[in-house]
């Protein structure tokens, strides 16, 4: 779909609207994701990026379409699109997606073309995306009027290499002055799984700063193009 190889105004509207920030959830840092890429808890760089909307924006979609949408745009937009390239002519093997212990779902597939993202439905738990993304863990709750929130986990890189990290994709239905409200995030950690230090230079942090929003803003363009 052209909406999602090329900028559109939402995209650019996210890109100015969106916010960053060095911190994460803490029950991103105490997830089974977490101690899967990093099982020796060794130091992290964190960052999440984030927009709320009103959720009328959404109406119709449930929380995994939302996200279903969100990981399409992510991984298929025009801003992954060189990575994805790279990825698919062998770059991935480089850097494979692989966990100690981690047991993919019977339904696992794997996943080399932009085409092959659901727009109603995530991946199954160990579905592997362009050789160096996996899904570590997903959760959709149940659709009530309270606050609620759903997620999936995209494991990168692997604890038997020197660099490895996870994106969490999250979703949080709230009530803010009794309106109802959406909030989307991109949350996000890297680490050395092998030694206990930084896993990047200052300049490769600010770097994934940067790419880390117009991957989102992507995301959001896929979510309300749809």
């Amino acid at each position: 779909m052209v909406s999602r190889w090329c900028p559109r105004l939402s995209f650019f509207q996210s890109l100015c609207i969106s916010r960053s920030t060095l911190s994460v959830r803490s029950e991103f840092l105490t997830s089974s994701s977490f101690k899967f890429v990093n099982p020796r808890h060794h130091v992290t760089g964190t960052d999440t990026v984030s927009q709320v909307f009103p959720e009328s924006t959404v109406a119709g979609l449930s929380d995994e379409e939302v996200l279903a949408l969100f990981t399409r745009g992510f991984f298929g937009g025009f801003i992954f699109g060189f990575e994805r390239t790279v990825l698919r002519l062998g770059g991935w093997k480089l850097l494979p997606a692989r966990y100690t212990g981690f047991k993919d779902d019977s339904k696992a597939i794997r996943i080399w073309n932009a085409s092959e993202l659901s727009t109603h439905s995530l991946p199954s738990v160990g579905s592997c995306l362009f050789g160096s993304f996996k899904v570590l863990d997903k959760q959709i709750s149940p659709k009530s009027p309270g606050q609620h929130t759903s997620y999936v986990d995209y494991g990168f890189g692997s604890d038997e290499f020197q660099f490895a990290g996870c994106h969490r994709f999250q979703i949080t239905r709230i009530l803010s002055s009794g309106k109802p409200l959406m909030q989307l995030e991109l949350q996000g950690f890297h680490c050395n799984p092998q030694k206990n230090q930084p896993a990047a230079t200052k300049l490769l942090i600010w770097f994934h700063y940067l790419y880390a929003k117009l991957l989102f803003s992507n995301g959001v363009q896929s979510i309300l193009l749809r």
